[in-house]
């Protein structure tokens, strides 16, 4: 990722995924069964997520995309299939202390990375979650993002359309917005259909032997500033 010719900076604005990326949905999920629910029962959970609701790259071992999302936003459906041992009245409890007790919240370094990004790039969120209303309201997110945008059903990520939405929402081309997110089938690929610059959240270390030099990865959104000023040659990289 570097600066074009003129000495203009590549990203003028940062546009991200919600849910994985932003939203720490797995761990916020095992914090809170786990304080009514034994080893187990997450254990089951998290077995059920990596078979039944994350993605493989097609001809591949390789994780592409996750939807841990689901376990709460379509849990009366996951829920029984992933804890076939539990009969239908313990099930019901576990599903209602679960419901009053989650709390989605941020992975540790979101706030923290949002309000450094805030002060240098401009900052835009979007994501397939048709929940983003509740959240924004639940999360504060008006609070670093200057627009939140859901995807239409019909052009969900990684259909371009909702990408060049919030380029034009922001008045940014498109080529000057990157994009992060931590799938590769809908944020990478999305991106990179739309033109914007694929910032690949590779938090849990999946293997992507191929990935083309142009997707930029990192490990953890504190990685991000460092990342984005190295390309910009108006920026101290060491500030």
């Amino acid at each position: 990722m570097t600066a074009d010719a003129t000495g203009v900076p590549l990203v003028e604005a940062i546009v991200f995924d919600l849910d994985d990326t932003l939203i720490d949905w797995w761990g916020s999920i095992e914090r809170c069964v786990a304080t009514f629910a034994g080893p187990v029962v997450v254990d089951a959970l998290q077995a059920y997520c990596r078979q039944h609701l994350w993605e493989h790259r097609p001809g591949s071992t390789d994780v592409w995309h996750r939807n841990t999302w689901a376990l709460h936003h379509r849990r009366v459906e996951h829920w029984p299939a992933a804890l076939p041992h539990l009969d239908g009245d313990e099930l019901h409890r576990l599903l209602e202390q679960f419901e009053s007790e989650l709390f989605a919240d941020f992975f540790p370094e979101t706030i923290e990375t949002l309000e450094l990004l805030g002060t240098r790039w401009r900052l835009a969120l979007l994501t397939n979650n048709q929940e983003l209303p509740s959240e924004s309201d639940r999360l504060g997110l008006p609070t670093w993002f200057e627009l939140a945008f859901a995807a239409p059903r019909l052009t969900q990520k990684p259909h371009p359309s909702p990408f060049l939405e919030v380029a034009a929402g922001l008045g940014v081309d498109p080529t000057r917005c990157a994009y992060v997110g931590d799938s590769v089938r809908t944020d990478v690929r999305g991106a990179e259909a739309a033109g914007m610059v694929p910032v690949w959240l590779n938090r849990w270390r999946d293997a992507w032997p191929d990935r083309p030099g142009h997707v930029v990865e990192i490990a953890s959104l504190a990685e991000l500033p460092l990342v984005l000023r190295a390309c910009d040659p108006s920026t101290d990289s060491s500030a």
